[in-house]
């Protein structure tokens, strides 16, 4: 990284840094919808944003990696964690995905303060799914402690599967109740030689491990019907929605009727 570059980096890490530490943190949720019958959803996405003082805002596609890289991610996963617990203490119909990081199960002390925040409200556990984001290698005590988050009635999500470290060997270390197969492949989709597509061979071997498989990124009406020919159960993308508040998510669950993992 040259000296501007790094410059540019450090500059907009500080004003991340500097919203969070203003109250600017927050998220914004996207619904997983039926492939087939896409007026029904499954549940919502918790997407972390952040909103500066002026009131940009920007979507964690442009600051997980740099928060990551400075240590800085784990104290976001809690928060949110803490802002999708209480949404759901508040409202009894939703049902709301949280991203956590392997980077933080892997580590003692981070797991024990999310573990100890999920087991203090019980009850909302079967309406909390836990996707779990593969910025590292999913093995060890890692694996163990999706195990003791599952045990607590939570459900697992593989997100982002095909990509980084989100291998077929993770859905061989846990039992995982939804895999969410990266929008790569669909962008990507090829045909083999079998005259079946590559999304189809990858759906097919993910609902070998899970009964929900979800395709991201569906953005055309074309991409939507190549998920529902490959068999994914349920897709995401701004085809069908796009993120919005949680006031706004509350009013689309009280029209449309949440249909939970069960």
């Amino acid at each position: 990284m040259n000296g501007n570059a790094h410059r540019n980096e450090e500059g907009h890490k500080a004003l991340i840094l500097k919203a969070i530490a203003e109250g600017g943190l927050g998220f914004a949720a996207q619904w997983v919808h039926d492939a087939v019958n896409a007026e029904q959803v499954l549940y919502a996405e918790s997407l972390a944003r952040v909103t500066e003082s002026d009131g940009t805002v920007h979507g964690a596609g442009t600051f997980v990696s740099l928060l990551e890289r400075q240590d800085h991610w784990f104290a976001l996963d809690l928060r949110i964690l803490d802002m999708v617990l209480s949404a759901l203490a508040a409202d009894e119909t939703l049902v709301l995905g949280c991203n956590l990081s392997v980077a933080s199960l892997s580590h003692p002390d981070r797991f024990a303060d999310i573990f100890g925040r999920i087991t203090h409200q019980p009850e909302l556990s079967s309406r909390l799914i836990v996707e779990v984001t593969e910025t590292y290698p999913l093995v060890g005590t890692a694996i163990e402690r999706v195990k003791m988050i599952r045990s607590l009635g939570c459900r697992i999500a593989i997100d982002d599967f095909g990509s980084g470290f989100a291998t077929p060997a993770s859905l061989l270390q846990i039992t995982s109740d939804i895999v969410k197969i990266d929008a790569a492949f669909l962008r990507d989709n090829r045909r083999g030689r079998d005259g079946r597509d590559s999304l189809s061979h990858l759906v097919g071997f993910a609902a070998c491990f899970a009964p929900f498989v979800v395709v991201e990124g569906i953005e055309t009406e074309a991409q939507l019907e190549a998920a529902r020919a490959a068999g994914a159960t349920h897709v995401q993308g701004f085809l069908l929605s796009r993120p919005v508040s949680l006031p706004q998510l509350c009013r689309r669950n009280g029209k449309g009727g949440l249909r939970g993992v069960g």
